[in-house]
């Protein structure tokens, strides 16, 4: 584990910029040229430790429009219950650990900034890049379209979001242990507000819905092997059936800006139909703010 958290901390600091597969952007202050993003973000619960770090470039052509393209590496560790009876029964515990790079992507970002409500949308198309068989992947392209309305009331900033894919996508506060193949339509609403200058607090709500039969493609179990644990992504490394990917609960963070380049985020990830409670953390940073404030300077 020491080793992954080293070569995380490595890659954080010297890879190119980030987004999300399916996640929200917001809505910067417009400056025509190179975006990008570097964003490493984690999630602790007692089923597993998932870490991700997040790169991605892109281009904004005006205030409406722009592209990005992005690759994500994914450090999953869970530990795995072995018991042996030889007359006396002995129980070991292992860590478990499960890395890779994930779905390579690309996408198309429109912005329509208003005073009285604005809105956002990306549409994000992602290739078979990563393993199946270490939960990576689905091993067939994913599609998200996501769509975002928020408004600013003085500090406090209410939003709501929703989208269709054929996965589920990660947020912002939870990496999610495996990957699915199924449509589905995802929900958030929630608001963050500004306590102090720098300081932000915020909370959320969100659920997945599905449609269909739904495939899942476990990140803490690996093929040919079994594990378990309350769900089927705990069980299995892959699992199909209806409902398998519904899901609701909630998270709360907050966000510290330092400076307009870094942004951090500490909160909580609620899973109330997996049972499961996470501590996660953001850490992100905007490369192309960054390049162009040392190119004016």
């Amino acid at each position: 584990m020491k080793t992954v958290l080293k070569a995380v901390s490595f890659l954080v600091l010297v890879a190119g910029p980030i987004s999300a597969f399916g996640q929200y952007q917001p809505i910067p202050e417009f400056q025509k040229g190179f975006t990008g993003y570097e964003e490493f973000q984690g999630s602790v619960n007692s089923d597993s430790r998932m870490f991700k770090l997040d790169s991605n470039a892109g281009y904004d052509f005006n205030r409406h429009f722009g592209v990005f393209a992005g690759m994500p590496l994914y450090f999953a560790n869970t530990e795995t219950m072995i018991t042996q009876v030889n007359g006396n029964t002995t129980t070991t515990t292992t860590d478990v650990t499960n890395n890779g790079i994930g779905n390579a992507y690309f996408g198309l970002a429109m912005r329509a900034p208003n005073k009285t409500l604005d809105y956002s949308s990306t549409a994000t198309f992602a290739a078979p890049t990563g393993s199946t068989s270490k939960g990576l992947s689905s091993g067939r392209a994913n599609v998200d379209f996501t769509n975002r309305l928020e408004h600013a009331f003085d500090r406090l900033t209410p939003f709501v979001e929703a989208g269709v894919a054929n996965a589920v996508p990660d947020s912002q506060l939870f990496t999610r242990p495996f990957t699915s193949l199924g449509l589905i339509t995802h929900f958030e609403e929630g608001g963050e507000l500004e306590v102090v200058k720098h300081f932000a607090v915020g909370g959320s709500g969100f659920e997945i819905v599905p449609f269909g039969n739904q495939k899942i493609f476990s990140k803490l179990v690996g093929k040919g092997q079994s594990g378990s644990g309350k769900n089927s992504f705990d069980q299995t490394a892959e699992a199909s059936g209806t409902g398998l990917t519904r899901e609701n609960g909630f998270n709360t963070w907050i966000a510290f800006e330092p400076t307009p380049v870094w942004r951090v985020e500490l909160g909580f990830s609620r899973s109330a139909t997996f049972d499961l409670n996470s501590f996660a953390f953001n850490l992100k940073m905007n490369v192309g703010k960054l390049a162009r404030m040392r190119h004016s300077s």
